[in-house]
């Protein structure tokens, strides 16, 4: 690391106007800057979480820090929670002429010689890590895939999203160092994660497998296509698939459970070993990869191929898990079609899959919640915690919470009629605004369809790609209410495009699911956190920039038990609290 002031740095960057000409910094962000490098300079492996509301700029403080570390001598990595955010930090950053790259998976981008997903391009990109291979092939100076690719294993600084992140360090890396091959995406000295209340989440989901009922069908057809081609296949009958995979799907003892796990990796495996052989017979045989020579039969059995690696892959992470912090931790649900297998000790998991994979690291975001539980959850033994001040006046966008009627599992009967007419009521105070319930189930919303008394102005949805075309409608209309269990994170209603929103319920997390019932039971104070987080981001839907103003409304009494746990909201967020009797 060279050792430069950064407080030189900074003025360099303003001088040079790498930001912009007329760049300047908001309130608390410089200040907030200099402390996450001075933790760098102090501790290079050490984490900084960082507590930045709405409209403090988190993306300009993740990219100022990321130069400022750059020009120390350091690489590092932006890593972001969705593809629409990874666009934005991308475009923010070609404005500044910053020029570092972003890259997504592989089939974000289409082959321009086969016009296929880059999966199935010309270079065969399931085999990618060989980038200097990949580079010498005639079609690798159009091909966007590749030149990003590239691109981002060189760059100081690189824009990634956790998924492709988390694929890069856990199996590809791991994957070159055993063959002694370049390693594409290295350990950095520095990683940046934005939106990183979602980190539990994103890595549960990550590297949980899911097993379902079509798998004895994919193995047989795949078994049935490599025999037809004279390749070796593995010698399993349909039967003992379908049992196998029935027992996954019911069987309630974990340790038969993991047994049965680990005995469909041992066949996944089979099938993994066999994809070279057929890999060099299409050599053989079509020479080139691409749309004209590959035959549909083909295409078929290499998607095959990609699903059965992709299980595979997931399997064996989780057995190698489990057998680590000890089969207890191991937990699962089962329908007819689906079993999906989880661990309860997701301290564990960021620690392996995240914290070991990365230098200094930085955690921000809008909704951290109480630093405590946060740093349990997150497996953080020891960080330093950044609070920056609320950017927003919130003067005229108040949190009123109605302390009347609890919408828990044994009052919800006698108080939803009520609840209801209070909805109402608040509806009638906002004629001509929008505004947006936050319903807390499916079940919810269809009770206020059938009985609000403005139902006129209330729109909903059925599912996710429904929810889509209905908010634009609902943006459409001047005096619309937009209602759904799905509205807490992702939905910018940014000025008069809601006015006003509640929460009919508190919404905690669903019980029902074995992981968070497991949770509750391993973690107190995980559910109380997760619940005041999701308040959180659900309260900024509304109010997006420091003149846009809403009102926010909470009608379950069941709240009063979280607001008065004062460490799980920052002080900012109290004060707007206005409790109604």
């Amino acid at each position: 690391m060279l050792e430069r002031n950064v407080g030189e740095i900074i003025e360099q960057a303003l001088e040079l106007g790498i930001f912009g000409d007329d760049f300047t910094f908001r309130k608390g962000q410089r200040e907030t800057i200099e402390a996450i490098v001075d933790a760098y300079i102090e501790d290079p492996e050490q984490t900084v979480v960082l507590d930045a509301p709405t409209g403090t700029g988190k993306s300009i403080i993740a990219m100022w820090t990321s130069w400022i570390l750059k020009e120390m001598g350091n690489n590092g990595y932006l890593i972001t929670s969705d593809l629409a955010l990874q666009d934005q930090y991308a475009s923010d950053i070609y404005k500044l002429r910053l020029r570092w790259p972003s890259v997504k998976g592989v089939d974000n981008y289409d082959c321009h010689v086969n016009g296929l997903k880059s999966s199935l391009g010309e270079c065969r990109m399931r085999n990618m890590g060989y980038d200097q291979a990949i580079a010498k092939l005639d079609c690798a100076a159009n091909c966007d895939y590749i030149q990003l690719r590239l691109r981002a294993i060189d760059s100081p600084v690189t824009v990634l999203n956790y998924a492709f992140w988390l694929l890069q360090r856990n199996y590809v890396a791991p994957k070159m160092e055993a063959s002694e091959k370049k390693i594409p995406f290295k350990k950095r000295k520095f990683t940046i994660f934005d939106e990183a209340h979602k980190v539990d989440d994103i890595v549960q989901n990550h590297f949980s497998p899911r097993i379902d009922h079509f798998i004895p069908e994919l193995l047989n057809n795949q078994s049935k296509f490599l025999i037809k081609q004279g390749l070796p296949s593995p010698s399993i009958s349909q039967a003992y698939l379908n049992d196998l995979v029935a027992d996954l799907l019911k069987i309630q003892d974990r340790h038969v459970l993991f047994a049965k796990l680990k005995e469909l990796e041992g066949v996944l495996l089979q099938f993994n070993a066999v994809k070279v052989a057929a890999e060099k017979m299409t050599n053989r045989m079509f020479g080139q990869f691409n749309e004209k020579t590959l035959t549909p039969t083909w295409k078929t059995a290499f998607g095959r191929f990609d699903r059965i690696k992709d299980v595979h892959c997931k399997i064996e992470d989780y057995v190698k898990l489990i057998e680590d912090v000890g089969i207890d931790s191991m937990v699962w649900s089962q329908n007819e079609t689906e079993a999906k297998f989880m661990c309860t000790k997701e301290s564990a998991m960021i620690q392996k899959y995240l914290h070991n994979q990365a230098g200094f690291k930085v955690f921000m975001s809008a909704t951290i919640g109480g630093p405590r539980e946060y740093a349990r959850v997150m497996g953080i033994k020891s960080a330093k915690f950044i609070r920056m001040e609320n950017a927003f006046n919130y003067d005229k966008s108040p949190v009123i919470f109605v302390n009347k009627h609890k919408l828990s599992y044994r009052e919800k009967e006698a108080s939803l009629p009520k609840v209801v007419k209070l909805l109402d009521k608040i509806i009638n105070k906002h004629k001509g605004q929008r505004g947006i319930i936050h319903t807390g189930s499916y079940q919810f919303t269809d009770y206020i369809k059938r009985n609000s008394k403005n139902t006129f102005r209330l729109m909903d949805y059925e599912n996710s790609k429904e929810k889509t075309s209905m908010l634009e409608l609902f943006k459409q209309k001047d005096d619309a209410v937009f209602m759904g269990p799905s509205l807490l994170e992702g939905l910018d209603l940014k000025d008069e495009t809601s006015r006003f929103q509640v929460f009919f319920k508190v919404p905690y997390p669903n019980i029902g699911d074995p992981l968070i019932k497991a949770k509750m039971n391993t973690m107190p104070g995980w559910y109380d956190w997760k619940t005041g987080i999701t308040i959180m981001q659900g309260v900024g839907r509304s109010v997006r920039s420091k003149d846009d103003w809403a009102v926010t409304y909470i009608l379950d009494a069941c709240f009063l038990s979280l607001i008065n746990k004062t460490e799980l909201f920052p002080p900012s967020f109290i004060e707007r609290v206005k409790t109604i009797k």
